[in-house]
């Protein structure tokens, strides 16, 4: 009996490690119809709709995947009633071939790929430099 409820509680888990490690390459869609009365013109519903999301996410938390029982039950209180969940494989940016580089950054820069620059994440393109090969973390030259 233990060993029954041993591979069954495996199952489980490895289930649960599956659709976790999956979450991140799926966009997932929450749709709901409109039940309160009176009903919405068609120009209103998709407002109305995010502003009553905006509402839960902000009273409820955040949804990924299928909606938490008290999110439906927020958003049922604003007259909306879940329907179904729409998941879409979302799909990686494709490497660019040509783009190669040896050059080190300093931590929070990259490479603009118009310019050719090194340039930090935050501030603007006036802060951007020419990269130098062997360029050290910190900005300090490699004394090879």
């Amino acid at each position: 009996m233990k060993q029954l409820a041993f591979k069954h509680l495996m199952l489980v888990g490895s289930l649960l490690a599956a659709s976790s490690a999956s979450a991140a390459t799926y966009d997932y869609t929450l749709h709901f119809d409109y039940i309160g009365k009176p009903a919405l013109a068609d120009s209103q519903v998709d407002p109305q709709l995010q502003a009553d999301t905006a509402t839960c996410d902000a009273t409820v938390g955040d949804q990924y995947g299928a909606p938490s029982r008290s999110y439906r039950a927020c958003m049922l209180q604003h007259g909306w009633k879940y329907t179904f969940l729409t998941r879409t494989k979302v799909r990686a940016a494709p490497a660019d071939p040509f783009f190669s580089s040896t050059v080190k950054l300093k931590p929070g820069h990259f490479i603009d790929r118009n310019t050719g620059l090194d340039c930090p994440h935050e501030g603007s393109i006036n802060d951007c430099d020419y990269p130098r090969p062997g360029q050290q973390k910190g900005g300090a030259k490699s004394a090879a």
